[in-house]
């Protein structure tokens, strides 16, 4: 009982890395006084808004919100820039995705590397 209890721990302290859940996010701060909803593109270069709509995340008035991987951002980006799109709740309200991509309807889009990441402290403020 011992022996097994030993083997437990030390397979535990060896592989309890692999078992643990991280989760690496980038925040996104809104100092507005009105509600924005943003998503992330891994396409850099290629800045164009998605063809179909994505899953917009929201961050209220002088609030924040996240945009997390599951792995760390290097291994997600084949081009090492990860571009975010600011768009109006307002405007994700009253228009179709096909009118907000065609009028290219943002409030702001960032490029960001990972390099301008660390520097921000994982932090993109908006505006």
């Amino acid at each position: 009982m011992n022996i097994l209890s030993i083997v437990l721990l030390v397979l535990c302290n060896v592989g309890c890395d692999k078992l643990a859940d991280h989760v690496y996010s980038i925040k996104v701060q809104n100092n507005t006084t009105d509600t924005i909803q943003f998503y992330a593109s891994y396409a850099y270069p290629d800045t164009a808004i998605a063809n179909e709509k994505p899953i917009l995340k929201m961050a209220y008035p002088s609030k924040y919100s996240y945009w997390d991987s599951k792995e760390k951002w290097e291994d997600v980006l084949p081009s090492d820039t990860i571009s975010m799109y600011i768009l109006s709740k307002d405007t994700v309200d009253k228009y179709s995705w096909d009118l907000i991509r065609s009028g290219y309807r943002i409030l702001k889009r960032y490029d960001l590397s990972i390099k301008d990441l660390e520097k921000q402290n994982w932090t993109i403020t908006y505006p």
